[in-house]
């Protein structure tokens, strides 16, 4: 067996490893099937249903075997009144046949619905910030319990028709002898002792592969659907490597290709041609939607070539405009499997602008970085991807929109030092929005609609006055393709508050003000800096830290308990299920079926004792009638337990899933996701299903054991002189067991959870990792993660081997004094003892598989319970405040609208992550007055972000006080402030479903109003309708046009302030104009806060937010910043001055 079991975990292994590497192979269209939560489950659930299954066939050849010896045998026995037996076998075959159809059907539609309600989950805690930021945690809870609901249901239904199922087959002993005896006493024959009880003996024979025979055609029929599920898997479309064709150097070249997502729909890009070499530096502009990403993801080949041809030589480099970052150290995601050279790194950190962020971070490029860079700022995560690509040393750069998430100052340095000069010989292709790198490019493609619309140099192309033209003229702000630049007007009164409706020749004459003043603070600034950078390359080297020094851990590391489950843990499941009346009742029913074939059996020793003509009608009816009883109380019986266990596992599940949502932000920045999905997948499933059955056969066993020690002891006393000893051999090996199981099991649980983990990042950078050619590197990492998981899982099954001998030996002592103390025993009367004796040893040759399943199921159930043990874990961690707080006092007299004027004050707020890391807000102290545009800037790091958070309550304030008109932030309930803030993030969020509940998730709004929110975001062209699907994680929508739809939910809301973080920065020029003039007219009387890193977009602001290591460091009107020279604003505009319209 032992084998068998090794056996079967390489098999799981090999399943899991393929699964992993055909995710890697998947096409796009594939990959729009298949959601994370679903590929989770065919590694953790299917898999090991497979597993299970090669143990399990072991016992097919077995069981036909045993039932085979066991008929002939009787036959000798019984003679001819057995076929009745065989009979009933015949006849329970095809109700069986029909019942596993029925069950694979329901097992399909359970399984699809699991999918979903992971797949949802995962979604969630992917975006949770943004669900937390909209004050959305209820109506995802609501979602994700309706797909729990429908779950349940189908699994009631399945655990019904696994009842009748299990009550055929556990009943068949029984309405075999019923029949066999019925049959046996029809054809005029007595029933004497010494046929009842070698029959019953051998139906208890029987009863062992009976019993076997459902739990393998259930693991069949699980199997099977499992199977069909890894097979249309194995079996989806795989993308298509793109080769270097007829091209003998490194280059690209797209021949009238059509590049697509679905088949189903129009290729967003269509009749591309183009030829590319090393050398070229290729600009791709073109308006939200219009095809940008799909082009590079052509070139990657993960869009499908669905027309026309696609060739491309040479290693690649790709930044996605949403960067992959590994949990893993700054370094190691720089680096990305290649060997560490100096030189090479080196370069590579300080091209990318990482030299000052290396030297804010505590230890260096050895800081761990969470999941998906969750402690970097976007412009940190965009450069260590540039790095990471850099450091690479390929042959073609692909580079979507990498300037938008940086500084304009930092991107004019990363265009120069790395497009411009070490990439200067290398084929580089970039999805800009930042039209002032254009004129440096040897090549611009314009894409209109999903085409090709010019091509060419920027000369030629601005000489046609097209498209090109136009957009440039927009990005410079002019209204006519001829002309000197001028900014987008925006009303500017220095500290006056801004009107309603904004005055355009007011706006224009400050607008003008506002640039003279930043073009005269740029002359001056040019005398004062012209030798400022003599010594950079210099600083840079020494500033970069490459030494082997300590790694600062992000991640917690995953608690594991020691010790045994304790009962408080069973406790928790118990109450959860009902509480103990509940418990007390599956109990009552456990043990009236054990009655019932204890009856049954004393019974037949009774009837045995009396073979008289004239008896055998009335011990015969009551006989059946005690069989009847039993099959019945065994459906009872599995019923009884599984719906005890089915109200238990939608309490849990909500108690989990509400708790994971209410815990705070700083929960998410040190938790894999791997680790919470594995809590809300693999821990449920044990949950729902493994601890019902193992506490039902724990019970049936336990009774049993007992009530055969019971017997044997009644009928012959002088064995309890034997039980003392062997029961202390028992309960030592039954103790030594389950502490080792019990551990090792925990082992196992800790250890698959950074396989999950390793799953969703691996899926999260696909195109990332595919690109870079390192699928390799991640199945080599995969693969020691299951070794590590698979030596507790054998370890593990090894001990269950050793605790089997011992409980046979245990088995075979029981059996042996049982025998002799039964023939050495003198009654007094004999006339009854024989059938009693011939009882008590029938139910002897039981007690080993009895102890087995009682100490290995015991085992099972402790191990298992780690599952609650963990889920309760979790639904005990610490939540944030409360989401209303309505009843406070202070709180009462707040208008309903609340905020009615929108005045913002920070009183010496400051703000700390966690415990032992510096503060990111250091006694911050400024007032934003009613409907002020407040532009705040500054470094990386400076804290620009953090006034969201602590403004948000995403984090508390350490000290000080944050007021919004006048009231304390901290005594609102967190849904009572979140709910009247717009907030547009700079991560743009979509979630499956549709555009409506993307959009409004509560149903506050009517279709008028979602469509006007639409179409002043300018998406109601891309909308056909409000139901339109939005797929996983909103992967079909650009990442510009998921920024609309954020831009949308913030328009629908009526409040007074809103936050815009790098809100339109994956936006072209054109659309950013627009929405920014839809914006001043939208929100003209709210207090606006704008985190930006485009200058321009801020410079009309009522005032200036400039922040620097977590403090104020300048707060005034534009003009006034920019008279100061040697201030940090004037420094910064100086170099979007100088770098931004021509770079």
């Amino acid at each position: 067996m032992y084998y068998v079991k090794e056996t079967g975990l390489r098999f799981r292994s090999a399943l899991v490893d393929q699964v992993f590497a055909k995710s890697l192979r998947l096409s796009s269209r594939a990959q729009q099937q298949r959601s994370t939560g679903e590929i989770t489950n065919l590694m953790s659930i299917d898999a090991a249903r497979l597993q299970r299954l090669t143990v399990d066939l072991h016992t097919v050849w077995v069981v036909p075997y045993l039932i085979l010896i066991s008929c002939f045998m009787l036959y000798d026995e019984l003679g001819i009144s057995f076929v009745a037996g065989i009979a009933v076998i015949l006849l329970v075959i095809p109700i069986t046949l029909c019942l596993s159809r029925v069950m694979k059907r329901l097992q399909k539609a359970l399984m699809d619905v699991k999918d979903r309600r992971v797949k949802l989950c995962y979604e969630v805690l992917a975006g949770i910030k943004v669900i937390k930021l909209q004050a959305w945690e209820l109506s995802f809870t609501k979602r994700v319990m309706e797909y729990r609901t429908d779950e349940l249901l189908k699994f009631r239904s399945y655990i019904v028709t696994q009842a009748i199922s299990s009550a055929v087959y556990n009943g068949v002993p029984s309405l075999v002898a019923m029949a066999s005896f019925v049959s046996y006493v029809l054809l005029g024959n007595a029933l004497d002792v010494s046929t009842a009880l070698t029959s019953l003996a051998l139906f208890n024979v029987l009863r062992f592969p009976l019993f076997k025979l459902p739990q393998v055609v259930n693991a069949i029929v699980e199997a099977s659907v499992s199977v069909k599920r890894l097979r249309d898997f194995l079996l989806d479309e795989e993308r298509v490597v793109v080769g270097p064709g007829s091209l003998t150097a490194p280059g690209i070249l797209v021949d009238r290709a059509d590049f697509s997502f679905d088949a189903a729909s129009t290729p967003p890009l269509q009749n591309v041609s183009l030829s590319l070499q090393s050398g070229d530096l290729v600009a791709v502009v073109g308006a939200v939607g219009s095809g940008k990403s799909t082009l590079l993801q052509g070139i990657l080949g993960d869009a499908t070539c669905s027309t026309g041809h696609v060739f491309r030589r040479g290693r690649v480099a790709y930044v996605s405009q949403q960067p992959f970052i590994q949990n893993a150290t700054l370094r190691d995601n720089i680096l990305f499997g290649l060997p560490f050279e100096h030189w090479r790194y080196e370069r590579a950190v300080a091209v990318s602008c990482l030299v000052d962020d290396l030297a804010m971070l505590p230890f260096g490029d050895r800081t761990e970085i969470g999941e998906k860079g969750i402690n970097l700022s976007g412009g940190q995560r965009t450069r260590v991807a540039l790095a990471r690509a850099i450091y690479q040393d390929a042959d073609i750069y692909l580079f979507d929109d990498v300037l938008a998430a940086v500084d304009s100052h930092v991107g004019a340095d990363i265009f120069h030092r790395c497009m411009l000069d070490i990439l200067k010989d290398k084929l580089v292709v970039m999805v800009t929005n930042n039209l002032g790198v254009l004129p440096h490019c040897s090549r611009i493609l314009v894409l209109v609609n999903g085409h090709v619309a010019q091509q060419g140099s920027y000369a030629d192309l601005m000489q046609t006055k097209l498209e090109l033209a136009t957009m440039v003229a927009t990005f410079q702000g002019g209204s006519a393709i001829d002309g000197d630049a001028a900014p987008v007007p925006f009303e500017l009164k220095g500290n006056d508050v801004a009107s309603p409706r904004p005055d355009a020749d007011a706006s224009d004459s400050a607008t003008r003000a506002v640039d003279a003043l930043a073009d005269a603070a740029v002359a001056r600034r040019k005398i004062t800096l012209s030798d400022a950078g003599a010594d950079d390359d210099d600083a840079a080297k020494d500033a970069i830290v490459v030494d082997a020094i300590p790694t600062a851990a992000l991640m917690v590391k995953e608690d594991r308990s020691t010790g045994q489950v304790g009962w408080p843990i069973y406790l928790v499941w118990i109450q959860a299920c009902g509480g103990l009346i509940a418990a007390l009742g599956v109990l009552v029913v456990y043990l009236i079926a054990q009655g019932m074939t204890l009856c049954a059996t004393l019974w037949l020793s009774l009837w045995s004792n009396h073979p008289q003509p004239s008896d055998q009608t009335f011990y015969l009816s009551i006989f059946v009638v005690l069989n009847v009883a039993y099959i019945l109380c065994l459906f009872f019986r599995a019923v009884s337990i599984y719906l005890f266990g089915l109200v238990g596992a939608k309490e849990l599940f909500q108690r989990l899933i509400t708790q994971i949502l209410r815990s705070p932000m700083t929960f998410f920045d040190t938790t894999p996701l791997g680790r919470i999905v594995n809590r809300l997948s693999k821990d449920m499933y044990t949950t729902d299903e493994d601890i019902p059955s193992s506490f039902g056969s724990i019970l049936t066993a336990s009774i049993a054991a007992t009530s055969t020690i019971g017997t044997i002891v009644y009928v012959t006393p002088l064995f309890s002189v034997v039980l003392v000893p062997v029961g202390w051999w028992y309960l030592s090996a039954q103790q030594f067991f389950i502490a080792t199981s019990r551990e090792l099991q925990r082992l196992d649980s800790i250890s698959r959870s950074p396989v999950y983990a390793l799953l969703t990042e691996t899926l999260d950078g696909m195109s990332t990792i595919r690109a870079y050619g390192v699928e390799e590197s991640f199945r080599h990492r995969l693969r020691n993660l299951l070794d590590t998981n698979q030596r507790a899982y054998l370890l593990n099954f090894a001990v269950n081997c050793w605790l089997g001998l011992r409980l046979e030996f245990t088995g075979t002592v029981i059996a042996t004094f049982a025998a002799f103390f039964a023939v050495w025993t003198k009654p007094t009367q004999a006339e009854w003892f024989a059938g009693l004796a011939g009882v008590s040893l029938s139910y002897a040759f039981q007690i080993t598989r009895n102890l087995n399943i009682g100490v290995t199921t015991l085992s099972e159930l402790e191990t298992e319970m780690v599952s609650v043990e963990r889920i309760h874990a979790y639904t005990t961690l610490p939540s944030e405040a409360a989401l209303r707080q309505s009843e406070n006092v202070a709180v009462q007299p707040m208008a309903a609208a609340w905020p009615s004027h929108g005045r913002i004050v920070f009183d010496n707020v400051t703000l700390q992550y966690r415990a032992g890391l510096p503060p990111v807000l250091r006694q911050l102290s400024f007032t934003i007055e009613p409907q002020e545009k407040i532009g705040v800037v500054g470094r990386t790091g400076a804290g620009k972000s953090s006034l969201v958070v602590a403004l948000l309550r995403l984090v508390e304030v350490q000290s000080g006080i944050i007021y919004i008109d006048g009231i304390d932030v901290s005594l609102l309930g967190l849904h009572d402030l979140r709910e009247k803030i717009a907030i547009i993030p700079q991560d743009p969020v979509l979630f499956s479903g549709t555009v409506r509940s993307n959009l409004d998730p509560f149903d506050l709004y009517d279709d008028a109003a979602l469509w006007a929110s639409l179409t002043r975001s300018h998406l109601d062209h891309k909308v056909a309708s409000l139901d339109d699907v939005v797929e996983e994680r909103g992967y079909n929508f650009s990442v510009g046009e998921r920024q609309l739809l954020c831009i949308a939910r913030a328009l629908l809301k009526n409040t007074r302030i809103l936050v815009m973080d790098e809100a339109t920065a994956s936006i072209d020029a054109t659309t950013d104009a627009s929405l920014q003039a839809t914006m001043r007219v939208e929100f003209a009387c709210c207090t606006v806060l704008t985190i930006a890193h485009r200058i321009n977009t801020i410079l009309d602001s009522s005032r200036i937010l400039v922040m620097d290591q977590g403090a104020v460091a300048e707060f005034d009107t534009p003009s006034a910043l920019l008279e100061n020279d040697s201030g940090i604003f004037s420094s910064l505009v100086s170099h979007w001055r100088d770098d931004a319209p021509s770079l």
